[in-house]
């Protein structure tokens, strides 16, 4: 090779590798990735095939994603306290156990007091003394209906709940949203999981500027399935048969049960869904109406993060705890 092409090549090199390295400094300083990294807080779930990862328990301030860290209790359950244990279902006890993604697990809501799932729990406490509410949040990043569906089937009814609430977004009708974990317990795209679950790994996680990387390559990329226009245009998918069992699961198991329609911004986000809820006799409460008392910024977590803030979480959580106070199961 020529001396002058050896030295052409070199100086390519190295101006790639130092514009490499600047724009990973100044991502770092923009702050764009950092609500996408997280530490290996997942395991996978051997008792089914339909819940492809849960909660590792007992974490202790590990890093989730959404700029939040956590504790689990020994369920893998986001907690208070590192490693709670709970017991048989004591007398004067009601039990909620809400299922959902990762809305309801609380991504972009530091504060574990401000997750609606705690504010739900602080007011049903707080109004009344006949007995002692508790708040299971089985959220998970990522689920979709078919998930949560299997997860009231095969790890919330061993606690003993009194109700059982599917709390779902319009992305959660879309089962193929859920993503596999590695070896080692981390999140990754099916598309990507053979690179990232290797020696280099654990390096290309920490690259800030890979996550820009990904999400502008996805805007070329073939589109995931949306379900959002369909709902809109008052179709329903095939993937409510999921909501449908979750309501069969609970009537077998004499379980009340709830649909929450979590809040959006986007008008008519659940089309004709509610409707059909009504006609299946699903019991249901759409909350879409609180997105429309926040701006676009009031409703965001953070300035790159689209989940709900916790001034939204804390009208969820009051809304549901309205409509909890006032069922004819709820002691009075």
């Amino acid at each position: 090779m020529p001396k002058r092409l050896k030295r052409t090549l070199f100086y390519a090199g190295y101006l790639l590798l130092v514009t490499l390295l600047l724009l990973e400094i100044g991502v770092r300083i923009w702050g764009y990735s950092e609500h996408h990294i997280h530490d290996p807080i997942y395991t996978s779930f051997e008792l089914s095939e339909d819940i492809p990862y849960i909660h590792k328990p007992n974490l202790m301030h590990a890093r989730a994603r959404g700029l939040v860290f956590i504790n689990t209790d020994s369920l893998g359950l986001r907690s208070k306290v590192s490693g709670m244990v709970y017991g048989t279902k004591r007398p004067q006890e009601y039990r909620i156990a809400i299922v959902g993604d990762s809305v309801t697990f609380g991504e972009g809501v530091p504060d574990i007091d401000e997750t609606f799932t705690v504010v739900l729990e602080n007011i049903l406490n707080q109004q009344q003394n006949l007995l002692t509410v508790k708040v299971f949040n089985f959220g998970v990043s990522a689920y979709s209906v078919k998930e949560m569906a299997a997860m009231l089937q095969h790890r919330i009814v061993d606690i003993q709940p009194d109700l059982v609430v599917m709390a779902i977004i319009p992305p959660d009708l879309n089962l193929d949203r859920t993503p596999i974990i590695d070896s080692a317990g981390y999140l990754v795209g099916q598309n990507v999981a053979i690179l990232l679950d290797s020696p280099v790994g654990e390096v290309l996680r920490g690259v800030r500027l890979l996550y820009v990387l990904r999400d502008i390559g996805s805007r070329w990329s073939i589109p995931p399935k949306n379900i959002d226009p369909l709902l809109s245009r008052g179709e329903i998918p095939d993937s409510y048969r999921y909501i449908r069992k979750f309501k069969e699961t609970a009537n077998q198991y004499g379980l009340s049960h709830l649909i929450a329609l979590l809040p959006r911004m986007e008008e008519n986000a659940w089309g004709s869904l509610p409707d059909r809820l009504t006609e299946d006799g699903i019991r249901h409460l759409d909350l879409s109406y609180l997105g429309k008392e926040f701006t676009p910024e009031e409703y965001k977590a953070s300035r790159f993060d689209r989940h709900p803030s916790p001034a939204v979480h804390r009208r969820i959580g009051e809304a549901l705890a309205l409509y909890v106070e006032h069922q004819p199961e709820f002691p009075q």
